[in-house]
């Protein structure tokens, strides 16, 4: 018997199941979903294949394991190229914010500075203070603080920016020679 004595509705109820199964073992459940679909969709737009039902079980396997693999391949060098990209972007960071690219660098690394920095931290307000030292020295993000001191996301937000806005105006009166 051919495929053609088959209705496709009957091939696709029959097979589908089964097929998705097989592609479950290659792949994540909305991959193997898309790659059955594929399959089908191939099969429907070559109606010209003559197959009997011996023949027909082989290539639907086939068919699926095939596009499993085409699409492992495809993740494979998408989360490559992602990787890449990713270690690019550390390396132009780590160059940007870690090497001493000049003398005004040098100079904000400076013990003297940082004693002045230490000295207008400590002249901030207690609150803004408090908020400033988790978020910058203990790594806190807004929300953790919020948590932390049972205060809203904006008002530790607002609280970091003005002690930047203080600091800035503080710090900006003292000259690096």
């Amino acid at each position: 018997m051919t495929t053609r004595h088959i209705s496709f509705e009957q091939l696709y109820k029959s097979y589908y199941p089964k097929l998705i199964a097989y592609a479950l073992l290659f792949l994540k459940n909305d991959e193997a979903h898309d790659v059955v679909q594929e399959v089908f969709l191939d099969f429907l737009e070559k109606p010209d294949k003559k197959l009997d039902e011996s023949t027909l079980n082989g290539y639907l396997y086939r068919a699926v394991q095939n596009k499993c693999v085409d699409t492992i391949r495809h993740n494979t060098v998408k989360n490559q190229y992602a990787s890449a990209a990713g270690k690019k972007l550390l390396q132009m960071e780590s160059e940007y914010f870690y090497t001493s690219r000049n003398e005004i660098e040098d100079a904000l690394f400076s013990k003297e500075l940082q004693e002045q920095i230490d000295f207008a931290v400590e002249a901030l307000p207690p609150k803004g203070k408090h908020v400033f030292k988790l978020y910058f020295d203990h790594q806190k993000t807004a929300g953790e603080i919020a948590s932390i001191l049972e205060i809203s996301k904006s008002t530790v937000e607002n609280h970091i920016y003005t002690c930047i806005k203080t600091l800035k105006m503080k710090l900006a009166k003292i000259s690096i020679d």
